[in-house]
């Protein structure tokens, strides 16, 4: 499926046929999704919402890495009402199966007509993104797309996603990947997601998020997760809870999710567009736009990364940036805390012909159409430029500011025009990504080229003392 900017494109483009709900879509089997991670309370909020349906007539499909499904064996031990219909995927991944196995189980439980409404628990280890875009599939026979889309008879209602408010801050800083902190027999081998990456993931794309657990944390801490979590995603309506008690009806058939608000909307693209969210600065949470119409030397900017950025109390930066080394193309700047991602998200709109603008001029909002408009006309080098936004605590702003444009091209390097920076500068992979990532249709690989900055000091290191 290619990298994560690419995935994100083609949701973009398949969402923009989708339509507000209409008398037809509302007989359709509304469904609420899950995430969170391992231990973070999900299964004690579908325990909750088994308990305490009012009536409501709920299917369960429960998605679990453990080889025996133990969340599903909990759920199941707890409720024995004949109404219920629970369904595992047993060994499988939400993210692996969501072209297969989800897909039919959805279809199959709308087209009994029996339920109310569908609640997905989906994998520790799951994006809530590739869960919606299973809403927009056929199901595959011999290779080709069969029948009608499964939105035809299902919705996606509401992403919900649960926070564990104690571990929190180690998960949003945690370089590990998911291999790592999982096994590679549950995560997958080629599967290089990082646990801060896939937390933020989660947390943006949600229409709900609660914080759990909140009795195990200082009312300071709690604080610090309520901003960081606002400013990351400000338009999720957010609760406080213990063992993941909430009013049913925050979470089921709410009608928040939408499709177009979740390709076009996340939060740190409203930074950029100047919609600043000012109540989280009393949580001491923070964020500036970095903006710059020159492009970064690779080397200089590969040298602050692993060298004096201060990345303790960055929670998240996010953005588009302009590399010298590949001057025509986008390039996708993602940060969670230690560790980022570089990744392309195809040409800048300078370099394409007329129709090929056009096509994405009608998907713009008419306030990022006018601007991009402006800067093909007026800017010298059209729409390419810096525009990264950093999330950040007790940071010296300025000062990365500072750093930042440090790794500009100077006025002379500036003089010297796209075909010298790609001569004479060294196009760098850790700031850079893989020349053949559109190439690459593995399920998992999907996060671009990865910069460990401590893990590549390491390395460093131990070929200094080599030498």
């Amino acid at each position: 499926e290619g990298s994560t900017s690419e995935k994100k494109q083609k949701f973009t483009k398949r969402t923009r046929t989708h339509k507000k709900m209409d008398s037809k879509t509302e007989k359709t089997l509304p469904v609420t999704v899950l995430s969170g991670f391992l231990g973070s309370g999900k299964t004690t909020l579908l325990k909750h919402i088994l308990t305490n349906k009012d009536n409501l007539k709920v299917a369960v499909i429960v998605n679990d890495m453990a080889e025996l499904n133990i969340d599903a064996a909990l759920v199941q031990g707890g409720i024995r009402q004949t109404q219920e219909k629970l369904v595992q995927m047993q060994n499988g991944c939400i993210c692996c199966t969501l072209r297969e196995d989800l897909l039919i189980e959805v279809k199959k439980l709308a087209q009994e007509g029996k339920f109310d409404y569908l609640v997905i628990e989906s994998t520790g280890i799951s994006e809530p993104m590739q869960v919606a875009e299973t809403f927009t599939f056929s199901e595959m026979v011999e290779g080709e797309a069969s029948g009608p889309t499964l939105d035809t008879v299902s919705r996606l209602d509401t992403c919900v996603t649960v926070i564990d408010s104690k571990n929190f801050d180690l998960d949003i800083k945690c370089e590990e990947d998911l291999s790592e902190k999982y096994g590679k027999d549950n995560v997958g081998e080629e599967d290089d997601r990082t646990v801060a990456h896939l937390l933020i993931d989660q947390v943006e794309f949600s229409d709900v998020i609660l914080i759990n657990k909140i009795d195990l944390v200082t009312e300071e801490e709690l604080k610090k997760v309520q901003g960081i979590v606002k400013k990351i995603n400000p338009e999720a309506k957010i609760f406080l809870t213990q063992n993941s008690v909430i009013d049913l009806k925050e979470i089921l058939n709410t009608g928040l999710f939408s499709f177009d608000k979740a390709a076009n909307n996340p939060g740190w693209l409203k930074e950029i567009r100047g919609q600043h969210n000012p109540e989280t600065i009393e949580y001491g949470i923070r964020s500036f736009v970095f903006r710059a119409r020159r492009p970064f030397h690779p080397q200089r900017l590969h040298d602050l990364i692993l060298g004096d950025m201060d990345l303790t109390q960055m929670y998240r930066s996010k953005g588009f940036y302009w590399l010298a080394t590949r001057p025509d193309l986008m390039g996708v700047w993602s940060q969670a805390g230690s560790t980022f991602k570089f990744e392309s998200s195809g040409t800048w709109m300078a370099e394409l012909e007329e129709a090929d603008r056009d096509e994405v001029f009608d998907q713009l909002p008419e306030k990022d159409l006018l601007e991009l408009q402006r800067e093909l006309k007026e800017e010298k080098w059209g729409d390419r430029k810096q525009e990264i936004v950093i999330i950040y605590a007790d940071l010296d702003a300025e000062r990365l500011k500072e750093q930042l444009n440090g790794c500009l091209l100077t006025d002379e390097e500036m003089e010297m025009g796209p075909e010298k920076w790609e001569e004479q500068f060294e196009d760098i992979p850790s700031v850079a990504w893989e020349e053949d990532d559109e190439d690459d249709d593995h399920d998992h690989d999907h996060e671009g080229e990865e910069s460990k900055a401590e893990e590549t000091k390491e390395e460093e290191a131990e070929e200094e003392k080599k030498e």
